[in-house]
């Protein structure tokens, strides 16, 4: 099979297939095949449909031959007319020449559709499975989403790589299974593959892209839906979505294409906010984009946050939240207060290290606070440690070229070594392009949340040529655990960028209060384009609402892209292609720019020839809102906390008896225990509220709130409640639980929970045999009360240890109960 030059092959349109053999037979109707009652009930529609189209012929002999098995060339010859795939390539294989029928198919479908079978040989005759039928029109048809295939009994018998094409085919409707079985292994037959076609002729129906719905997730969080798949790239560029009084720091595409989740820079709050998404390429076509969506959206979150979900292995356990937290508040393990450097909180995730595999622990997280300051009530997830996995497996890598930009994505994150002799340990792999040399270093991952995709400039191979057809090999990477990967080599053309950058948007933001009689005022316009670039040059004002300017309003431009847009610490995403310009601008104006000839060059010194003409459209200033209060509110320091048991709660003004009733106030977003007692202190705008021991478990920030309480002149609650943050300690006492003997001067009190170091413990009695004894010692160390007589006593002899307003107490100070533990 001779190498042909490979072009673009294929994009998905229209939907068009032809059964055939190496020796056809044009029928008009379905019926006219000789062995047309042998179609299976369940076939003939498709059947019928594809023959009424012209798409299906039979064999020589004039049949259709339903339920015979079809074969890899057949199968790429249906594929190659129904998705009208040009016949080129470089693929080569063996057993296919330029004699055969199929000749033309196979070079059109592979690689893209059909790979070889790893021998050099592409097998034209061997017969078409299931799984592998439906790997073929996924990708074909460039089908997405994901089914379930659990309700198929032998879902487990699919290959590990047809999976996801199944879940797909699935999805789409195009396979329905055998009853129970989804039969991936099974030989397909012709009929069944009749069928798929004409369904995915029926799932892929062309729709207007669009989006479908917008809607607030949480304070920091806003989901886009869309009708159709779109674009990874181009729908995670923050410039596409614009939302009222927020600004875009992050967006991130779902699997299937189909949704996009938007990240804020601060509280997403919105009342009649314009939410508008820009036109998005969509995934099956780039020059297809979806409409433009405006919409007047009403949100704010008002829920706290709450687990999700919990994953604990080997040595730590990861708890993962439903919404981005700001502050996990006090944790807790096992009843004891973490240090920081026990945990870390990231996004909505909380990671706890220093567990111990197969033990069982009780997480208490007191105060946890989401990005709208909704305070969640105490959380306490229990879970048991599972054992680590044992990592076995090799890293894989897949590649990507483009330009002279070559991207490695391995399959998991990689080790550092010494690879290129020179100390420290800093190279994740050894990447050679030709004769040249490069190591895969940190500086080569450009995303950091993504510690497996690496991306090099290679543009040094090339030399003074504009390209290469070169060979590229990556060897010597190790994953974590040690287990290293195969070195993977592969041939590509490396190509120089010759092509200047291009302005994909250009927005405004208002920093100061306008004023139109003046030019003094500062605002800024963000350019974004294709590629990190440089400015030098003249931006001119053209038109201002539509008034044309022919001098005057001109403003020196000079600086490089990489803007911290959202100021949120970071230029990410296409902040790396943002320049921002400082221009006085007025408020809610329309004004077409034009940027100077030669002005924008990129990194590799293309230079853009032509002005850069755009128009842009000004918001106007946001200035901090004043808050006014008008009702009753907590006082200048709310609450103070006495001891574990007792804090007092201070209004802005004298409040009535309503103050003092337990049934007006929550704690931890439940009722006061029971036993709870209130009394006013000091005047009647402070409240003492003295709670039982034994009833906080954790430490931490409760929430506290009130309602129902009124003032002395009758005034109500703000927004009829009001809430505060009290800091309390478990206050559950110790209470002694075992006396063992050690000799015949010595024994210990073990008590419910471990008690602090005591060498001078009080408030103890110790009677032998009824009788109260000598001390010698008393010491309070690891947690337990370890007690020496002056006097030996009998193996027999009872002992009895009496507290009474001792001082021995827990970490978080809490008293010994009073009482006593005998032996």
């Amino acid at each position: 099979m001779a190498k042909q030059n490979k072009g673009r092959k294929f994009f998905a349109t229209t939907a068009t297939a032809a059964l055939v053999a190496s020796a056809i037979v044009p029928v008009a109707s379905a019926a006219e095949f000789k062995d047309a009652d042998s179609i299976s009930f369940w076939a003939k529609e498709a059947v019928q449909f594809l023959t009424d189209k012209g798409f299906i012929q039979g064999d020589e002999k004039g049949n259709f031959n339903p339920a015979g098995t079809l074969t890899r060339a057949e199968a790429a010859e249906i594929l190659s007319k129904a998705l009208d795939l040009k016949a080129t390539g470089t693929e080569d294989f063996s057993d296919v020449n330029e004699n055969d029928w199929f000749y033309n198919a196979v070079l059109a479908t592979s690689p893209e559709l059909f790979d070889g079978m790893g021998n050099g040989k592409f097998e034209p005759k061997a017969q078409l499975t299931r799984e592998q039928a439906a790997k073929v029109i996924v990708q074909g048809y460039q089908l997405t989403g994901k089914a379930d295939l659990s309700k198929f009994s032998d879902a487990s018998k699919a290959s590990k790589w047809a999976v996801s094409y199944l879940e797909t085919a699935v999805e789409n409707g195009v396979i329905n299974g055998k009853g129970s079985l989804l039969a991936p292994q099974d030989k397909i037959s012709r009929e069944e593959f009749a069928t798929m076609v004409k369904r995915t002729i029926d799932a892929t129906v062309k729709v207007t892209p669009a989006v479908d719905s917008v809607k607030g997730l949480n304070a920091k969080e806003l989901e886009v839906k869309f009708n159709t798949a779109v674009d990874k790239t181009d729908a995670e560029m923050t410039t596409k979505y614009v939302i009222d009084g927020v600004t875009i720091t992050n967006a991130k595409v779902s699997e299937d294409g189909m949704t996009v989740t938007l990240t804020t820079n601060k509280e997403l709050k919105l009342t009649n906010g314009k939410v508008t998404v820009k036109p998005i390429k969509t995934k099956a076509d780039a020059k297809v984009l979806t409409e433009e969506f405006n919409k007047l959206i009403t949100f704010a979150d008002t829920t706290p946050v709450s687990v999700n979900s919990v994953e604990a292995k080997g040595t730590k356990a990861v708890i993962t939240f439903d919404e981005p937290v700001q502050s996990e508040g006090t944790v807790s393990l096992n009843g004891t207060e973490l240090a920081k450097d026990r945990y870390t909180l990231s996004g909505k995730t909380l990671t706890i290290n220093g567990l111990t595999a197969e033990q069982t622990y009780k997480v208490d997280i007191v105060g946890a606070t989401d990005f709208a300051n909704n305070i969640a009530n105490p959380i306490a997830v229990n879970f048991t440690v599972l054992k680590a996995d044992v990592d076995n497996s090799k890293p894989t890598v897949s590649t990507a070229v483009n330009g002279t930009e070559i991207t490695f994505d391995f399959s998991e994150e990689l080790k550092k070594q010494n690879l290129d002799g020179n100390a420290p340990a800093a190279e994740y792999a050894k990447v050679t392009v030709g004769s040249t040399v490069f190591y895969l270093t940190d500086a080569d991952i450009k995303n950091v949340d993504d510690k497996t995709v690496f991306t090099i400039d290679a543009a040094s191979a090339l030399g003074t040529a504009n390209f290469i057809n070169t060979n590229i090999k990556v060897e010597g990477h190790k994953d974590l655990a040690g287990n290293a990967g195969d070195a993977f080599e592969f041939n590509a053309i490396l190509s120089k960028d010759l092509t200047p950058a291009t302005l994909v948007s250009a927005s405004t933001k208002m920093l100061v209060a306008d004023d139109v009689n003046a030019i003094t005022d500062v605002d800024a316009l963000y350019l974004t384009f294709s590629e990190p670039v440089k400015v030098d040059g003249k931006l001119t004002v053209k038109t201002q609402n539509g008034i044309a300017y022919t001098t005057g309003k001109e403003t020196t431009v000079k600086a490089d892209a990489g803007f911290d847009v959202d100021g949120n610490g970071k230029i990410e995403g296409a902040e790396k292609n943002t320049v921002k310009v400082d221009i006085d601008l007025d408020s809610n104006s329309t004004y077409t720019f034009e940027l100077s000839a030669k002005a924008v060059a990129d990194l590799v010194g293309n230079v853009t020839t032509d002005t850069i003409t755009f128009n842009v459209t000004t918001g106007t200033f946001e200035s901090t809102p004043e808050t006014t209060t008008d009702s009753l509110v907590f006082g200048t320091t709310p609450v103070v906390v006495t001891d574990n048991n007792v804090f007092t709660v201070e209004y802005a003004a004298d409040v009535t008896a309503t103050a003092t009733n337990a049934a007006n106030y929550t704690l931890g977003g439940k009722e006061l225990p029971a036993g709870t007692q209130l009394q006013f202190v000091d005047g009647t705008k402070k409240v003492r509220f003295t709670l039982p021991e034994g009833t906080i478990t954790a430490n931490g920030n409760y929430v506290f709130e009130a309602k129902n309480v009124v003032d002395s002149k009758g005034n109500t609650l703000k927004n009829g409640k009001a809430t505060t943050l009290v800091a309390l300690k478990e206050n559950v006492v110790p209470v002694a639980s075992k006396v063992t003997v050690v000799d015949s001067k010595t024994f210990t009190v073990d008590f419910s929970k471990s008690i602090t170091d005591q060498v001078a413990p009080t408030g103890l009695t110790v009677k032998i045999a009824g009788k109260t004894v000598d001390l010698d010692s008393a010491v309070a160390a690891g947690g337990k009360l370890t007690i020496k007589t002056k006097a030996d006593y009998d193996q027999t002899d009872s002992i009895v240890v009496e507290f009474k307003s001792t001082n021995l107490v827990d970490a978080n100070n809490n008293k010994v109960k009073d009482g006593s533990i005998s032996k």
